[in-house]
């Protein structure tokens, strides 16, 4: 049978959190060349897939007005979604890990 040891207890509570599957080692290691690059990246994903599903709507109107009923584009709007989903996913850390940081410089600020 597996038991706790009790300082193992007191040591989970004392280590610094991580952000998602990315420990504090990871987060601590990563330059910041490579967050900025990741929300720069995550964030024109984002971009790609909301202005294709705004292209999609505008067709959908287009097809609408002109024959009467527009195709669906199912695929087109499951793919922005996924670019959407994608960009949120790749940029998420960075914009976490530097709203942390923000958060502590304004609560140090404040209390000085």
């Amino acid at each position: 049978m597996h038991k706790i040891r009790p300082d193992s207890v007191s040591d989970v509570a004392t280590q610094k959190r991580g952000i998602g599957f990315y420990s504090y080692n990871q987060i601590k290691n990563t330059r910041p060349v490579g967050r900025i690059g990741a929300m720069l990246v995550g964030g024109i994903y984002g971009v790609v897939g909301f202005a294709l599903i705004i292209r999609l709507i505008s067709i959908r109107k287009a097809e609408a007005h002109i024959w009467g009923s527009p195709e669906s584009h199912a695929i087109g709007f499951i793919f922005g979604l996924c670019l959407i989903g994608i960009g949120a996913f790749v940029a998420h850390v960075g914009v976490i890990y530097y709203s942390r940081k923000l958060y502590h410089w304004a609560s140090k600020a404040r209390h000085t």
